[in-house]
């Protein structure tokens, strides 16, 4: 293999999200491709925004993506994505951009036939793929819009959820797509899913901070964990303007420490 042919192939190992400073926080310029990531933080952290953009982003070069919401309707994250001048609209009609509304008790009544979740309907539920990707559609990346939503429509019923997420995470690697999967969590958490599970299964974790400052707020950016590659391990600052999200890797953030 010539020299110019294997650095392509080790660019095309990584993801590059094209989000301002983002990408330069890794080693390599990118997310590793195929791996599944925990995108946690708060309200008004920049969680589905900072998702969002990385799917235009990669529309708008070609790509193909997938973005399931079990909260927002199609309209509604159509109409959030044009606030920030991407007209997504374009490429949802275009095919290159799948959005899907689920309900999340759907999911868990198709899987587990009800959310009682009986020993022979958790069996069943293995044949039943946790998510739908049309024939021929191959996304490079797969937005889950979010896990929390399922946890709340599976409260009481644990070991449902825990059967999806293990398949869901399965479904992933299958797939060969690079995977964003959001939590909620506290504005400046201590723990990064519902019920750490998730911080086992995920290849990289994201956390989005939203830190209040006396009378104002501070948004950031940490990689926490990322398999297969080399990553900033400090706090950064981030920016949400007209244009989407900014990272500035000269910009190191201290945490506030709660006693």
């Amino acid at each position: 293999m010539s020299e110019g042919k294997a650095e392509k192939k080790e660019q095309d190992a990584f993801l590059r999200t094209r989000i301002p400073g983002f990408d330069e926080l890794f080693a390599d310029g990118g997310i590793p491709r195929h791996n599944a990531v925990l995108v946690a933080g708060g309200t008004g952290t920049g969680k589905s925004t900072f998702c969002r953009q990385v799917c235009y982003s990669l529309v708008s070069a070609g790509k193909h993506c997938m973005y399931v919401s079990f909260e927002e309707s199609i309209e509604k994250v159509v109409r959030s994505m044009k606030a920030f001048g991407w007209d997504a609209k374009k490429y949802v009609d275009d095919g290159s951009l799948l959005i899907q509304k689920i309900n999340p008790l759907d999911i868990l009544r198709m899987k587990f036939g009800s959310v009682s979740g009986s020993g022979s309907a958790t069996e069943l539920s293995y044949k039943i793929k946790p998510l739908i990707i049309p024939k021929d559609f191959n996304p490079e990346v797969i937005v889950v819009d979010s896990l929390t939503a399922i946890i709340s429509a599976s409260i009481s019923k644990e070991k449902n959820y825990r059967v999806y997420l293990q398949q869901l995470f399965n479904f992933f690697e299958e797939t060969g797509a690079t995977s964003f999967l959001i939590t909620e969590t506290e504005p400046v958490p201590t723990r990064f899913s519902d019920t750490g599970i998730e911080e086992f299964l995920a290849d990289g974790i994201l956390v989005m901070y939203n830190i209040q400052r006396g009378d104002r707020r501070e948004n950031a950016v940490e990689v926490l964990k990322m398999r297969y590659s080399q990553h900033q391990k400090k706090v950064f600052s981030m920016e949400i303007g007209s244009g989407g999200i900014r990272v500035f890797p000269d910009r190191q953030v201290i945490l506030p420490v709660y006693k």
